[in-house]
């Protein structure tokens, strides 16, 4: 079975249709993935996955006409289109799966699954492969990261929906103090991109820790996604590594302000959620609001609740 899955652009969206891609697993299917390059290392450890197209935009939607060009060749047995592209209505195909109007009020996990006419949910993962483990492995040996360790991501790529870096510094202090709660966190790792190194050296100054290590831009998606593994708890913003640390399995805390937690909070038995005092409509439909205004929306979320959260976790 020869299936196109033309799939998301961002990370977040991408780590959530792996739901899809758990689905067709069968060792008779060949899938074919467009993608983008950031989302590219989300789809290449799929054993079913044979071939990806990251497609580079270019003006007027000529990288559609190169996508075409590639897979025009073949009448698909099968394509699922995540961004309900003119391509998937361009090429030869037997069935057709396309993303148009998704329902407000439901997860985007949910809205992927009933896509595939599946009854039950299957959450998001991604295969843990070998050489990641590895590297993951010697990372935790070079940074002498003790354990248990705290994954912490506390910039994402539009500030408006950034937990001031100020409130993670106050969280991490807290976590790692010695109290009666078993985790006493002994490290702690600092995800996110290069462009984020340079936020996040500051809270990793501030605290002036040596078991506190910035480890934005260190490494590649699927070895933060096996480095994940050996943390016991990953506290965030709403992000593509929130989702990434959810689809890890591991105990994982969103925090949510502009930002819908009904349709994007993460998934999964072990993972939790904040948002702030205001409702996602009480932020950003009102008078006045700006997209790219630089401040914070996330301020009426306490260090004070998100501990309070954390203890809850574990207890």
């Amino acid at each position: 079975m020869k299936i196109l899955f033309i799939g998301n652009t961002r990370l977040g969206d991408a780590i959530l249709s792996t739901s899809i891609l758990n689905y067709y697993s069968g060792s008779n299917i060949k899938i074919t993935v467009v993608c983008s390059p950031l989302t590219e290392n989300i789809y290449k450890n799929f054993s079913n996955v044979k071939d990806i197209i990251a497609v580079n935009k270019k003006k007027r939607g000529k990288h559609w006409l190169e996508v075409y060009s590639l897979l025009d060749n073949v009448c698909w047995d099968l394509v699922i289109d995540l961004r309900n592209t003119i391509i998937s209505r361009l090429i030869r195909k037997k069935k057709i799966l396309r993303i148009d109007k998704v329902n407000p009020f439901e997860h985007r996990v949910e809205s992927l699954c009933k896509l595939i006419n599946l009854k039950e949910t299957i959450s998001p993962s991604m295969p843990n492969n070998i050489i990641a483990k590895k590297e993951a492995l010697k990372i935790v040996s070079d940074k002498k990261l003790a354990l248990p360790i705290l994954a912490i991501a506390p910039v994402t790529n539009w500030q408006r929906k950034n937990w001031p870096i100020e409130n993670f510094i106050l969280l991490i202090k807290n976590l790692m103090k010695k109290s009666k709660y078993e985790y006493n966190f002994k490290s702690v790792i600092i995800l996110g991109s290069k462009k984020e190194k340079e936020q996040c050296k500051y809270l990793v100054d501030e605290l002036n820790n040596i078991n506190i290590k910035n480890l934005c831009g260190y490494c590649d998606i699927s070895v933060v996604y096996a480095l994940l593994h050996h943390c016991q708890l990953f506290v965030g913003n709403d992000s593509g590594l929130m989702h990434l640390a959810a689809a890890a399995n591991i105990k994982t805390l969103g925090l949510f302000g502009p930002s819908k937690e009904i349709n994007y909070r993460p998934w999964g038995k072990k993972s939790y959620f904040l948002r702030t005092e205001s409702t996602y409509e009480e932020l950003v439909n009102v008078k006045g609001y700006d997209r790219f205004d630089s401040s914070s929306l996330m301020k009426t979320l306490t260090v004070e609740k998100v501990l309070r959260k954390c203890h809850e976790i574990f207890s």
